[in-house]
């Protein structure tokens, strides 16, 4: 049976860092009650929301590989993506590394992109290279890929 990557990074210390700063500061905001305090909770309020809700999103990276098929969810929805389907991988950089854009022939025959976030997976470079090279060698590479391809080889994590 298949099981999905684990996360990369521990998401509990930066949430349980900002939600601590956010009691701080909503403690010395009530105790001290100057003039405008209440607009400058609801500013902590909102900005301690945006960071868990950030923090809360990064923890939706989700895939799953099992035979010919991958599964992925970046924040909400799952796709699961045939490998004959599979037409192209581009590379895009994020503040985590590089993740990938999969180009896939959809049922209806549209083209559709999937976002596969493996900078957020522990593994998750060389999994899914290992799955695109054994189920989907007809896929289309760009530069950014062959590169992290030929990096993944040199490393000895994929064959």
């Amino acid at each position: 049976m298949a099981h999905p990557l684990e996360l990369s990074y521990n998401w509990r210390t930066p949430a349980f860092i900002a939600s601590v700063a956010a009691a701080i500061c909503v403690s010395a905001l009530a105790r001290g009650q100057r003039t405008g305090w209440v607009s400058a909770l609801v500013v902590v309020l909102a900005l301690w929301a945006l960071i868990v809700g950030l923090i809360y999103l990064r923890t939706r990276a989700y895939l799953l590989i099992d035979g010919s098929r991958l599964t992925v969810r970046r924040f909400r929805r799952f796709h699961t993506i045939e490998a004959a389907d599979l037409m192209a991988v581009a590379e895009f950089v994020t503040p985590n590394g590089p993740s990938y854009r999969l180009t896939v022939r959809a049922p209806d025959g549209e083209t559709r992109r999937i976002v596969a976030p493996v900078a957020l997976l522990r593994g998750g470079h060389a999994a899914l290279f290992t799955w695109i090279l054994a189920q989907a060698p007809q896929a289309n590479l760009d530069k950014g890929s062959l590169k992290t391809l030929a990096r993944l080889k040199t490393r000895g994590l994929i064959p």
